[in-house]
């Protein structure tokens, strides 16, 4: 059989594995110039998980005390700290006007608040005193520096919910913002209304997995929809799907961009 350059280019096969080659090559250029570029930008992540709460209430008499104090209720608070970029933030980075803070509600009392993780004890990541602001108490954070994905872990222990609001704010010179990273790790709670989800759980709460699996797996079925187009399948649920899973291949990599170099 004779093969001419007419044919091969009239061959979808010959056309699917042109533009799957020309997206290969245009993500591996985006993921070159990504990992080569130079920047600094501090991130944060926090979880709760409330461990007591109302337990009066079902065993009458029974009171729960922490450091001398009865509580209702008791939450732990985990907020991570790193520097997700490839340059050095330094500790002549904070500025002192205003400072790099943890940033808690003043409508729960915090119990105990200390650094339980970092990357390196050279780091030398402290807490200042508290300061009382109009409706927050604010915790200053210090560092002496943080290379790329290096972090510490600060834990907070207080008397209100899950939902309450823990921040970190301050300016870091040549950033314009710091990064509050959320939904980097699907909640076991959301899995749980996920048909067929129990068995992959650990996969699906990895954020790994998910930028990288999850986005090539959104990108893999727009390839196959395109296939479909170029084989004459033009109807329009067939552009719809292409679209939506490349838009979605798009948002789950971009979703998961910054993840915590360690879990809390």
């Amino acid at each position: 059989m004779e093969v001419t350059l007419e044919s091969l280019a009239n061959n979808p096969f010959v056309t699917v594995g042109s533009f799957a080659l020309a997206v290969l090559g245009i993500v591996l250029a985006i993921i070159f110039y990504v990992r080569s570029k130079r920047d600094k930008t501090p991130c944060f992540e926090k979880s709760s998980n409330t461990i007591i709460e109302g337990l009066h209430q079902s065993l009458d008499g029974l009171e729960v005390h922490y450091k001398g104090k009865a509580q209702e209720r008791i939450t732990v608070t985990k907020v991570a700290f790193w520097n997700d970029g490839k340059e050095t933030i330094d500790r002549s980075d904070l500025i002192e006007k205003d400072p790099l803070r943890l940033v808690c509600p003043k409508t729960v009392d915090v119990l105990d608040i200390q650094i339980v993780n970092s990357s390196a004890e050279s780091n030398s990541a402290q807490i200042g005193e508290p300061v009382s602001g109009e409706d927050t108490v604010y915790y200053p954070l210090s560092f002496e520096y943080l290379d790329h994905e290096e972090f510490f872990v600060v834990q907070i222990i207080h008397n209100g919910d899950s939902s309450e609001e823990f921040d970190v704010e301050g300016k870091v010179k040549g950033v314009k913002h710091i990064e509050h990273v959320t939904g980097a790790r699907i909640p076991s709670k959301t899995l749980s209304f996920l048909p067929f989800m129990g068995s992959v759980e650990v996969l699906m709460s990895s954020p790994l997995f998910m930028k990288y699996f999850g986005s090539l797996m959104y990108l893999s079925f727009a390839l196959f929809a395109i296939w479909n187009l170029l084989i004459g399948n033009t109807e329009w649920y067939v552009w719809l799907g292409a679209g939506v899973c490349i838009l979605f291949a798009g948002v789950m990599f971009y979703g998961f961009r910054h993840i915590a170099p360690v879990k809390i």
